[in-house]
């Protein structure tokens, strides 16, 4: 490259020409990128509640509770892998599940029913369970589970 000729006072005599006239920036400026990002930040948490709702349809949801259930005061339904079904400690054939727990709710409508089923149940006959001791008058109704330990 070929240098200028210092011709005034002014000039800088070892300016060569050619040269870029800006340097690379070694330390840019990082405020404003982090002002935008959270700016980005409050955007999606203002706006991500407003995302939740799965409908316009409004539901009031119901308040789950587990208890430990009196066995004594329940009504007990009971059914096995095998179809073998109970009303508290007597077996009977499912036929007869719907009048016999029809007449045991008739004599204890405040009663819970408790629906007692191997995992090996299917769904279907859960619900059939549930039908059961829903046409039957009952007004509680619970499916027992083990707790979680």
């Amino acid at each position: 490259r070929a240098q200028k000729n210092c011709q005034s006072s002014n000039e800088n005599c070892n300016m060569q020409i050619g040269k870029p006239s800006g340097d690379l920036i070694s330390n840019p400026n990082l405020a404003p990128l982090v002002d935008i990002a959270l700016v980005l930040v409050i955007i999606f948490m203002v706006t991500a509640p407003l995302l939740d709702v799965p409908s316009n349809i409004e539901v009031d949801l119901p308040k789950a509770a587990t208890i430990e259930a009196k066995s004594q005061d329940n009504i007990t339904l009971t059914l096995s892998p095998t179809g073998q079904a109970a009303i508290n400690q007597n077996e009977l054939p499912v036929a007869r599940l719907g009048p016999a727990l029809k007449e045991m709710v008739g004599r204890h409508p405040d009663r819970l029913v408790v629906i007692r089923a191997d995992k090996q149940v299917t769904h279907k006959q859960i619900l059939d369970l549930l039908g059961l001791a829903k046409k039957s008058g009952a007004k509680r109704i619970a499916i027992a589970t083990v707790q979680r330990r």
